[in-house]
């Protein structure tokens, strides 16, 4: 197993930068899915949203399951936006990276600072001699933007970045890939963990950031904190309903995503101007997907912040049934190959907004190989 507590080391990003060639893709993706029926009527101000935030977030009920009425059959076509960047000598039958962001972020957080940031994973991975598609999830920045309620779930989720996957494999973009590795972040690595319990062959291998399990006390924290408003009373040029929602202020964007000072402010609030949506159908049915994967044989790594309030009340040290957190994931994993974890130190929930990320990006390159 990978040491779990390494010092931060910054590597200049002269280091890694490649020659690459990114591509902007609209891919149209049909969904069929089984999606909760949420009998909730869409907020009709900010203090019905609120409302809906503070009976989620009180521990001794579970508001969830008090307002999902069974299921019901979605089919639907949407719009995914997203990136491919390969290297420029990129040769037939590579890896490629497949990333899926989480709450309150868009493709951009596979990019933060841009193509010269030390931030920048996307620029490290093709470094790396690795290709990289990272997309805006449902709901978020260029991608389709319907129900906020209905239609933007977490096993809808599930089924779009199974459909990427299987466009990528097919060679549709004009490239060949001879192994794919999932790399998620928060929501995005419960959504890579629903690809490995329902479709084990779309990943060879499985990275899951900013994740763990068995603190349940982490996600009453991380969500009271998000300071949940409506997305389009703060968001120019925005047109989503009610259901949609962004951390509010700068302060609540600290509160669940940094470790101070372990950050870069000016990047901080270049992040936060930018940042992405969630929906009430997200927060409702945000676990759904985290089952074990009973026939995933892949290797899987689990990269979680020391201080990750979302998934280990603040503490990714802290133990719980003989071991942290990061490690109970083991348990979804009972056919894994090899399991990993390694729990940055000076690092909050949002793992590439702090000054440890290029360490953190070299472990899991080199975790991930040729």
């Amino acid at each position: 197993m990978l040491s779990q507590y390494l010092l931060p080391l910054l590597i200049p990003f002269s280091s890694f930068v490649a020659a690459q060639t990114c591509t902007s893709l609209t891919i149209p993706v049909n969904v069929s899915a089984q999606t909760s029926h949420i009998t909730l009527p869409e907020p009709v101000d900010q203090s019905a949203l609120t409302a809906f935030f503070i009976n989620y977030t009180t521990p001794s009920i579970d508001y969830p399951d008090s307002i999902i009425n069974g299921t019901r059959q979605l089919k639907a076509q949407y719009k995914i936006f997203g990136k491919l960047c390969t290297p420029k000598d990129v040769k037939p039958n590579g890896t490629l990276e497949f990333a899926t962001h989480g709450i309150a972020f868009t493709h951009a957080y596979w990019e933060v600072g841009g193509d010269k940031s030390e931030f920048n994973y996307a620029a490290k991975a093709v470094a790396s001699s690795h290709s990289i598609f990272y997309y805006d999830r449902l709901g978020t920045g260029a991608s389709s933007q319907p129900d906020g309620i209905q239609d933007v779930q977490s096993t809808v989720h599930v089924e779009i970045a199974h459909a990427l996957v299987q466009y990528l494999r097919q060679g549709k973009t004009g490239h060949t890939f001879g192994k794919v590795i999932g790399i998620g972040h928060s929501f995005g690595s419960i959504i890579s963990v629903g690809i490995t319990a329902k479709y084990p062959k779309d990943f060879d291998d499985v990275i899951l950031t900013g994740f763990a399990i068995g603190d349940t006390s982490g996600l009453f924290i991380g969500v009271a904190g998000f300071g949940a408003t409506i997305a389009s009373e703060l968001i120019p040029n925005l047109k989503t309903s009610n259901s949609y929602v962004v951390p509010g202020t700068p302060s609540s964007y600290q509160a669940g995503f940094l470790q101070y000072p372990n950050y870069d402010p000016a990047v901080i609030a270049a992040q936060f101007k930018i940042r992405g949506t969630a929906t009430i159908g997200e927060f409702t049915t945000l676990a759904a997907p985290v089952v074990p994967a009973t026939n995933f044989t892949g290797r899987v790594l689990v990269v979680t912040g020391i201080t990750d309030s979302f998934f280990c009340g603040g503490n990714c040290a802290e133990n719980v049934n003989g071991t942290t957190p990061p490690n109970l994931v083991a348990g979804l994993y009972p056919v894994t190959s090899n399991f990993s974890s390694y729990i940055p130190l000076d690092t909050g929930h949002g793992i590439n907004l702090h000054f440890s990320a290029p360490t953190t990006y070299n472990l899991i390159e080199k975790w991930i190989g040729a």
